[in-house]
C-alpha cells in the first residue's frame, strides 16, 4: 500500500455489521470462564471437546490480536474448521445462527489466509491491505464463544476430545 493511500479500516467491520454484531456483548463470560479454568490445560490440546472449543477459538483470538494473524498455519484453519463442524453436528443452533457462526469462522480464516499470505512474502508491503490482515475486536470473538458456552450447556457431560497429531498449538 502506497504511503499516500488512506486505509479503509471500516471495511474489516462490514460482515460485523451485516449481521448486526458490532459490539457484541459476551453472554456467557462465566460459563466460558468455568470451561477454561476447568477444561482448558496450560500447555496442550484439551481432553473434552467443551474445553478444546473455547481453546481454539481463544487461540484464533490472540494469534489475530497479538500478531496479526502473520503466524497463520494450518492449525488456525483446522481450528475454524472444527469449530464449524462440531457446530453443525451438534443440533444445537437454529439455521440463522449456524449461518452466521460459519460466515464468522470462514471471515477468521479468510483473513488469516491473507496474513500468511503477506508473511509468506506473496503479496508485497505495497500490495498489502493491513485492513485484512486479522479482526482485532472482542465482538466477532465472543458471540463465537458464547456459541462454545451454549454448546456446552447442551451438552453437560464432557464429550472426549480426540486429540490430533498435528495439532501444536
Amino acid at each position: 500500500m502506497a504511503d499516500n493511500d488512506i486505509i479503509d479500516w471500516e471495511q474489516m467491520y462490514s460482515l460485523i455489521d451485516e449481521l448486526g454484531l458490532r459490539g457484541y456483548k459476551f453472554q456467557h463470560f462465566d460459563v466460558c470462564k468455568k470451561i477454561w479454568d476447568t477444561k482448558v490445560p496450560d500447555k496442550g490440546q484439551a481432553d473434552t471437546l467443551q474445553g478444546e472449543l473455547l481453546r481454539e477459538i481463544e487461540k484464533l483470538r490472540t494469534e489475530a490480536m497479538d500478531n496479526g494473524n502473520v503466524n497463520w498455519d494450518d492449525n488456525f484453519a483446522f481450528f475454524c474448521d472444527n469449530i464449524k463442524q462440531t457446530f453443525e453436528k451438534s443440533g444445537l443452533f437454529d439455521k440463522l445462527r449456524l449461518d452466521n457462526l460459519f460466515r464468522l469462522l470462514e471471515f477468521i480464516k479468510q483473513c488469516g489466509e491473507y496474513a500468511g499470505s503477506y508473511a509468506a512474502g506473496e503479496i508485497s508491503d505495497d500490495d498489502a491491505d493491513p485492513a485484512r490482515f486479522a479482526y482485532v475486536d472482542d465482538d466477532l470473538y465472543d458471540y463465537i464463544c458464547d456459541a462454545v458456552a451454549d454448546f456446552a450447556l447442551g451438552n453437560p457431560t464432557d464429550i472426549p476430545n480426540e486429540k490430533k497429531d498435528f495439532i501444536y498449538r
